[in-house]
């Protein structure tokens, strides 16, 4: 059991003993039973178990998230795959709601689960998964390693808010891929701890957790006890990208997510600029356009329209 916090047994006196339950028919609409949204987490949200399977992606900040007798510690890049009946609610560091804790949900009915796991050949069974979805109580943790469930829930936000034309079939596509990244995470190979692996794992919690602050390849390096060269070699064979570049992804990713949320429209794009460590604006402003194709100002304006 991990050992808790004044925080955390502070909200252990709070937790009912019955859990709200929350039914996929709130969700679901139009014959479709799969529903996907980003928010920011409060207080006063009471804890929950649900009818349908929900995948919980942190998508920024950090915090707790508490399911069933377990206290977690989370930041950006920490996924959940919850079965049904599974008790839990997700509780940020802090009241200020300047460093809010942002959750990507994807959820969805057995029936789809059940598709996307059991129509395709043996060989390529998503087996893990169905057992865990068939033993009441057995949830995952995982972490991402370079942006890869972040991207899929983008995705998934953006087909789920545009619904274009074949939107059900590219969700359940995008599910599927999601699935697939999340059973690659848990194949033994992966678990055979590769040491650049679990490295470069290091490195990206530590860039995403000082994206405000200045960061250099040679500081990171001292940091975990290797030389420069031999950690900018690993970056390239695992990333394709230098230091400089996946700096620059990340910083740019982060930046989007915080415009796209509506809890933080408060923030000025020069705020936001600071908060992921590029304090000249203009520049801010270029690699932003470079990156995404628009500016900040109209990225906002975009996924504020692409909000309900």
């Amino acid at each position: 059991m991990m050992t808790s916090t004044k925080h955390e047994r502070g909200y252990e006196n709070m937790r009912k003993q019955n859990p709200m339950i929350e039914k996929g028919e709130q969700f679901f609409s139009n014959g479709l039973s799969l529903y996907v949204n980003r928010v920011s987490e409060r207080f006063d949200l009471p804890e929950h178990e649900h009818d349908f399977i929900e995948i919980c992606y942190v998508w920024a900040g950090s915090g707790f998230h508490y399911i069933e007798d377990r206290t977690i510690r989370v930041t950006q890049g920490d996924l959940f795959f919850l079965p049904v009946g599974v008790s839990h609610i997700f509780r940020p560091s802090s009241h200020n709601p300047k460093e809010p804790l942002i959750i990507g949900n994807c959820i969805f009915d057995e029936t789809i689960f059940r598709f996307l796991t059991s129509t395709l050949p043996v060989e390529y069974g998503l087996y893990r998964f169905r057992q865990i979805s068939a033993e009441t109580g057995n949830w995952i943790q995982m972490r991402e390693r370079s942006g890869e469930f972040g991207h899929l829930f983008e995705s998934l936000l953006k087909e789920f808010e545009n619904k274009k034309t074949g939107y059900e079939t590219m969700l359940c596509g995008l599910l599927l891929q999601l699935l697939i990244g999340m059973e690659r995470a848990m194949s033994p190979e992966a678990e055979t701890g590769d040491p650049v692996a679990e490295r470069l794992e290091i490195v990206y919690r530590h860039i995403r957790e000082h994206l405000h602050d200045k960061l250099t390849l040679s500081a990171i390096a001292q940091q975990i006890g290797i030389g420069e060269r031999q950690l900018q070699r690993n970056l390239s064979e695992r990333t394709g990208l230098s230091f400089t570049a996946l700096l620059h992804k990340e910083r740019i990713d982060r930046s989007c997510r915080l415009l796209a949320d509506p809890a933080l429209a408060s923030l000025t794009v020069a705020d936001i600029a600071s908060r992921v460590g590029i304090y000249d604006l203009k520049r801010f402003h270029r690699q932003f356009k470079l990156t995404t194709g628009m500016t900040p100002a109209r990225y906002r304006e975009t996924w504020t329209r692409l909000t309900p």
